[in-house]
């Protein structure tokens, strides 16, 4: 099958491949075989060794630290080439042999980005300012519930409606009639 490897697929160190002989420790701290930039990952975070066509993976750490294939390491796991293992916000993916590269590129800068980037930056007062409109406008909209023809009971098509939408008093005067305010 070849010689065994991780390729660091995701994370700070993302594009590396450290070959996976015997035994590794993996972690943040200086006295590991693998150390990662990953703020995420303890100081002796996980053990690898490797066994045959595969590893066996042990966490060194606290519980729910390690993953593999996306699922929490309790116990001491097998695994094979093409499996994931992620500790931390590092995702390494072993490999056997000259295998091709599974680094997953950064995603694309979004479209809208550039359009974001040109509009003018608002300060405090002018953002409090804004905010501050649209709660009066809203407010202002509660408070001011439309007007109802003469005549009209209920809401729209329920009991006692008359079948017509409320107008507003312009509409109604366009319309040439007339606005009688409740008594």
């Amino acid at each position: 099958m070849g010689e065994l490897s991780f390729e660091i697929v995701e994370g700070p160190d993302a594009g590396r491949v450290v070959p996976v002989l015997g035994s590794v420790v993996i972690g943040s701290g200086p006295e590991v075989d693998v150390a990662l930039a990953d703020s995420h990952v303890e100081a002796r975070h996980t053990r690898v060794t490797a066994s045959g066509d595969g590893a066996l993976v042990e966490d060194l750490g606290e519980p729910g630290g390690t993953f593999v294939n996306d699922s929490e390491l309790h116990v001491p796991t097998r695994i094979r080439p093409g499996d994931e293992l992620q500790v931390g916000v590092t995702v390494l993916k072993l490999r056997a042999g000259d295998a091709p590269s599974k680094v997953r590129p950064k995603p694309p800068a979004s479209p809208i980005a550039p359009a974001i980037a040109r509009e003018p930056v608002r300060g405090a007062s002018e953002i409090d300012e804004l905010l501050d409109a649209i709660v009066a406008s809203s407010a202002q909209r509660i408070r001011a519930p439309a007007a109802r023809p003469v005549g009209a009971r209920g809401g729209e098509n329920g009991p006692g409606s008359s079948g017509v939408s409320p107008a507003s008093p312009a509409t109604l005067a366009a319309a040439g009639g007339s606005v009688t305010a409740p008594g």
